[in-house]
């Protein structure tokens, strides 16, 4: 049973700054435009979760929820509509408007800009002051928001090293240069220096350069449309909060893939399984893991009968998407060869189930010492551990990449288990925010999880050690160290 979701189409209502310059005062709104956008609405979801789904979709930054106000219109009658999962479906004709109230981030420049004068002739007022510095933290506060997740100057000075010297040619807004098209096949590709619409670009790119659009006769619309979809359907919580898109899991696969040379050996069947499973694999994610939504008997567990919940739903979230018209990659490919896809893909989605990992690792291995390509199931095991590996690569990146995603899971880690203690549930010691640090954490995990499971996987897998080993093997040298000081402190 799936967990049926529809999308609902918006016309987002886009303020007008005055002036272009990031660092300038954005003191007024002018009158707004119009910007479409799409966002996938499960049946299951909250309302606070739509709330935020809404903020995403006019380019704002969850934490300002509490700062501005949404109001939802139909634009047939002007009438309003409550803000919850059970909104009703309507078409890209009949898009729903949304206006965004910026409350206290929007005030009179001209009010401003007097009371500037004012503090700047004899001593300040004391309430003045106060106020003064309340609007200067609002500036401060919208030009996060239009920023977001914009990488620091600093930051990109100091991986400036690693950026192709283009990235763009001027023909096309997505259409790469070769520097940045030979960049992306790099397994420590930096997906923090490129924004939304650049990773749907270079996604894209992703299904050319593999042959899949031309092999399975993909529409490029259709392809848009899709790629656009599973982005929407990516919740704003700590797992997903680099919508600089699924903290490149595809990324990852793609850069392994390529860097090993193992591409050269596989189908284009095996290539659309993978590139697929891994766009899709956290689709919907809730931001608390399998143990939680069993142990609290949530809606998943109970549709899923506690089996791999999470991953279950996650495939019915991504072949709900595949089975709409528009958004439908699949249509063109034979029935046949589509159930053969349809297996791959749930199969590779399945076997991100942690629970799963070592039943896996256990079966790999009878194949790893006399591997054959020309097996299905020798190679559907091995799409399953290629997956496994982008699941888990972070600490295939450089620290300075990889660390802050770090953080952000150590955060959904620590929230999960602060709400499973208030509401009387087993916790996970490698959770609990008073039982571990960052780099206790990431020292057992690269050192029990991440290392043995690359090393198994190097035995079918040429080139490995110095492209993925190594990087990781420095990783775990740098959490060491980091543990070391932690310990000397404490």
């Amino acid at each position: 049973m799936s967990i049926k979701t529809h999308n609902i189409y918006l016309a987002v209502e886009q303020p007008s700054f005055p002036g272009n310059d990031c660092n300038s005062h954005r003191n007024s709104v002018t009158s707004p435009y119009l910007k479409f956008e799409t966002i996938l609405v499960s049946p299951v979801a909250s309302a606070a979760e739509i709330e935020v789904a809404l903020l995403a979709a006019a380019d704002l930054p969850p934490h300002l929820l509490s700062e501005v106000g949404l109001k939802l219109t139909n634009p047939k009658d002007g009438s309003l509509l409550q803000i919850g999962p059970n909104i009703n479906p309507n078409t890209p004709d009949t898009r729903y408007r949304l206006h965004v109230d910026y409350g206290k981030l929007v005030f009179n420049s001209t009010a401003f800009e007097n009371m500037e004068k004012i503090l700047g002739g004899s001593a300040p007022h004391e309430e003045l002051t106060h106020t003064l510095d309340s609007l200067k933290a609002n500036i401060k506060a919208l030009e996060a928001s239009v920023r977001q997740m914009s990488v620091s100057k600093a930051t990109q000075q100091k991986i400036a090293h690693r950026k192709p010297k283009s990235r763009f040619t001027a023909t096309s807004k997505y259409t790469f240069s070769q520097d940045a098209a030979e960049y992306l096949k790099q397994p420590q590709f930096d997906n923090w220096l490129w924004d939304e619409n650049e990773m749907l670009g270079l996604l894209e790119l992703m299904f050319v350069d593999l042959g899949l659009v031309e092999e399975f006769q993909i529409d490029i619309p259709t392809l848009r449309k899709f790629l656009i979809a599973i982005k929407n359907s990516y919740n704003n919580n700590m797992r997903s909060s680099n919508t600089s898109l699924i903290n490149a899991k595809f990324l990852q696969m793609y850069g392994i893939i390529n860097a090993t040379g193992v591409v050269s050996k596989l189908k284009p069947i095996d290539k659309l399984i993978l590139l697929t499973a891994c766009i899709g694999h956290d689709s919907d994610h809730p931001g608390f893991n399998n143990a939680y939504q069993i142990n609290a008997q949530t809606d998943l567990a109970i549709i899923y009968n506690d089996l791999s919940p999470l991953e279950n739903h996650h495939a019915a979230v991504l072949f709900t998407i595949l089975r709409s018209e528009e958004t439908n990659i699949f249509k063109n490919i034979p029935d046949a060869v589509y159930r053969e896809v349809r297996k791959g893909i749930i199969r590779c989605i399945l076997a991100t189930d942690m629970a799963k990992h070592g039943e896996i690792m256990a079966q790999f291995k009878k194949y790893a010492d006399n591997f054959n390509y020309d097996d299905a199931e020798h190679k559907l095991l091995l799409l399953q551990m290629i997956v496994k590996c982008a699941d888990i690569s972070n600490e295939v990146r450089p620290t300075d990449v990889a660390e802050p995603w770090v953080d952000c899971l150590l955060q959904e880690f620590f929230a999960q288990s602060d709400k499973e203690k208030a509401e009387g549930l087993p916790t996970a010691p490698f959770m609990d925010r008073d039982k571990v640090t960052k780099a206790s954490a990431q020292v057992g995990f690269i050192g029990y999880v991440m290392i043995p499971l690359f090393e198994l996987v190097g035995k079918v897998l040429p080139n490995i050690e110095q492209s993925v080993l190594t990087p990781i093997r420095q990783s775990l040298a740098y959490y060491k160290d980091m543990l070391e000081k932690d310990q000397k402190k404490s």
